[in-house]
């Protein structure tokens, strides 16, 4: 029973954790971010060949899943598996995929699927990938969902169609992340592509199950002039809160892709049953800095070689609320979903903190009306993340990638904790500052 200075959340509020095929199953190696890692592109010569080995250890991750008390669990299906050549479809692979939902289903977990999560495979990239938007080519797309949506039929309720369409782009603009290039006429392109991957997959699964719930997952980046005094700064911040937000909402309101003017894509509108939110941290632009952001302050604990060590991504619970709102401003007439939030670091105390922080600022937004129906902390297990390698820890579970034990940690132990009360129970509080953490701008 919760206790009168627990912050309690709504009934039947989801608690899951999220993962990505290619950050976690391994033996992805028909991919696109594979070609990309044999580059020698990757931090510490790192790859995803092993990952986690969540391809044959999936049963094991699923009863960490129910030691954490979640009820819910996000996770995709690697396009390049199913179909390894165009047209040829993998059977094996799929009924793998089958297993490992019937065996969340077993355990009373709800499945989120996600279609596209960062990669795509070989032959459909070396036939264009994302700058090619022949009817024929997006076909492949729309069969890969085709498929699942009619052989998950009555086992997934939720799909998510798209992770990330900003971040997606972001392979075209700074060359640190898969296909490397650096071509921002490309990366609008891009960015373009994958709103429409968006319509069709929507069209598709709604098509052959019209009871699926089916959405798209955002990241919200909040940008910030890194010198609030500089006109050139704040253009820039402008431009790119443009970039990774306002084309994202425009195209899913209007139909119009990005600095698309005269015509539109009608079949763009309306194409959300609810919508993901996904939220890590702020940055701070500027024309002038080498990788023209940064994401903290000039605080040297939140800094790569303090707490948020590798990344450097300074925490903003704040901006998590301030994320919520402005999606919830968009699209107010639809429930959403928290489908990614994490820190990576090595410093379980400062997870913890950062984690309750976070959730003080969902409980917030949903006491102001906003319809969030569930929380997927990023990740249930340390992964591999994408260019920075294994360095970045983001799991509630220890992985020791020599020997792939698992060991929960005490974040773990908390999450668990709240997810069994659906509620910040006052026990876990009061042994947090009461004040959320806050960047000094």
């Amino acid at each position: 029973m919760a206790q009168k200075e627990d912050i309690v959340f709504p009934k039947g509020f989801l608690w899951g954790t999220a993962t990505a095929a290619h950050q976690i199953e391994g033996g992805t190696t028909n991919n696109n971010w594979w070609l990309f890692e044999k580059e020698g592109t990757i931090k510490n010569n790192d790859s995803a060949l092993v990952a986690c080995d969540h391809w044959n250890r999936f049963k094991q991750d699923f009863d960490l899943l129910k030691k954490l008390n979640c009820n819910a669990y996000r996770m995709s299906i690697e396009w390049s598996r199913i179909f390894p050549q165009p047209g040829t479809l993998d059977k094996k692979a799929l009924d793998h995929y089958v297993t490992m939902i019937n065996e969340l289903l077993k355990r009373k977990i709800t499945p989120f699927v996600t279609l596209f999560h960062f990669t795509l495979p070989i032959w459909w990239c070396n036939e264009g990938g994302l700058l090619n938007r022949d009817k024929e080519h997006l076909e492949h797309f729309k069969q890969f969902c085709d498929v699942v949506a009619k052989t998950l039929k009555g086992k997934v309720k939720f799909y998510n169609t798209i992770n990330e369409p900003s971040i997606v782009m972001l392979g075209y603009i700074t060359g640190t992340s898969a296909p490397g290039q650096k071509n921002m006429l490309k990366a609008i392109k891009a960015l373009g592509t994958t709103m429409l991957m968006h319509a069709i997959a929507y069209h598709t699964i709604k098509s052959v199950d019209p009871d699926a719930k089916v959405g798209i997952v955002h990241n919200v980046q909040i940008t910030k002039p890194y010198n609030p005094n500089s006109i050139m700064d704040k253009l820039f911040t402008a431009f790119a809160d443009y970039c990774f937000n306002g084309a994202i909402i425009r195209s899913l309101k209007k139909g119009k892709l990005p600095l698309q003017i005269f015509s539109s894509h009608r079949e763009l509108i309306n194409t959300n049953d609810f919508i993901g939110v996904n939220f890590y941290n702020f940055i701070r632009l500027s024309l002038r800095l080498k990788d023209l952001a940064v994401p903290a302050t000039d605080n040297p604990v939140c800094g790569k070689k303090g707490l948020c060590v590798s990344l450097g991504w300074e925490p903003y619970p704040e901006g998590f609320y301030l994320a919520i709102k402005l999606m919830h401003n968009a699209f107010s007439h639809i429930p959403m979903y928290i489908t990614e939030n994490g820190i990576g670091t090595n410093d379980d105390s400062w997870r913890q903190r950062v984690l309750i922080d976070h959730l003080k600022m969902l409980h917030k937004a949903i006491t102001e009306g906003v319809d969030i129906r569930g929380y997927f902390y990023w990740s249930i297990i340390d992964n591999f993340e994408w260019e920075h390698g294994y360095e970045p820890r983001f799991g509630l579970v220890h992985v020791d990638f020599k020997t792939q034990k698992r060991t929960i940690k005490h974040s773990g132990m908390v999450y668990a904790q709240i997810a069994k009360s659906n509620a910040l129970p006052a026990t876990i509080l009061k042994k947090f500052p009461e004040e959320i953490y806050k960047p000094q701008f």
